[in-house]
């Protein structure tokens, strides 16, 4: 049997003065079926007050878990999907609307990942991440950004992300897990810093949630260490097969 093991960390880190990300990861099991989600979002830095977008859009994912998970087996994926989906584009309604009472601009970056039994469904705007690994990293979700020439240097600009528009530009994925099969979720922060290499060895090693919590604040140390100033959020799912359910187990 397969077993869904995770870790869930957001860190300020050591040099901005608040953390604009949001994360959370929640996982229920009932009989041999996994249900799960797991959402980043990266508030734009640009905006003073973004870490309220992503407040807003994370503690709207809980809610919507909190009543599904009581209700999944015993509706069709085709309606747990479709309700997800209506509710990211009202949680981007709530905060199109919290910018126009208060007459500010705030938004998010958000990468969600919903775990039906062994299927994933994504759910992604802007430039947060979703890599899965196994014998390498492979992303995911696509970058929403843009190059643009500022006194003659390129750079990229967010493209896409929650409070940008009330018709929201969603992408969308899905696929099967695979046994001992590690998913990544991070804002832009974790990325530029964190390489295969990194979780190679110690994802094979992962056996509880004890283990992947270890591995989960290692990598949030690491890219610190090398340099990374943003803030850093992590959200770690690994498919572990050595499962075996037993009669005591909630």
């Amino acid at each position: 049997m397969y077993k869904l093991l995770s870790s869930c960390v957001s860190d300020k880190g050591n040099f901005r003065k608040k953390n604009q990300d949001r994360a959370v990861c929640l996982v229920r099991r009932k009989g041999k079926q996994e249900f799960a989600v797991a959402c980043v979002c990266d508030g734009i830095g640009s905006f003073e007050m973004s870490e309220l977008a992503s407040a807003i859009v994370i503690d709207g994912v809980k809610n919507w878990y909190d009543t599904m998970e009581k209700r999944c087996d015993n509706v069709s994926r085709e309606e747990i999907l479709d309700d997800l989906e209506c509710t990211i584009h009202e949680l981007n309604e709530i905060v199109c609307e919290y910018q126009d009472s208060n007459n500010i601009s705030i938004g998010c970056t958000m990468s969600l990942m919903l775990f039906v039994g062994r299927e994933y469904f994504l759910f992604h705007v802007g430039d947060s991440r979703i890599c899965a690994v196994k014998d390498s990293m492979y992303q995911l979700t696509t970058d929403e950004v843009v190059q643009r020439n500022k006194k003659g240097q390129l750079k990229s600009y967010l493209a896409n992300y929650i409070g940008k528009s009330r018709d929201l530009w969603l992408n969308k994925g899905k696929g099967i897990t695979g046994a001992e099969e590690l998913f990544i979720l991070g804002s832009d922060g974790l990325f530029q810093m964190l390489c295969f290499e990194d979780i190679d060895r110690a994802r094979t090693r992962l056996r509880s949630n004890k283990d992947i919590a270890l591995l989960n604040q290692k990598i949030i140390r690491t890219v610190q260490e090398r340099g990374e100033r943003d803030n850093v959020s992590c959200i770690l799912v690994f498919v572990y097969k050595g499962y075996r359910f037993r009669k005591s187990d909630p």
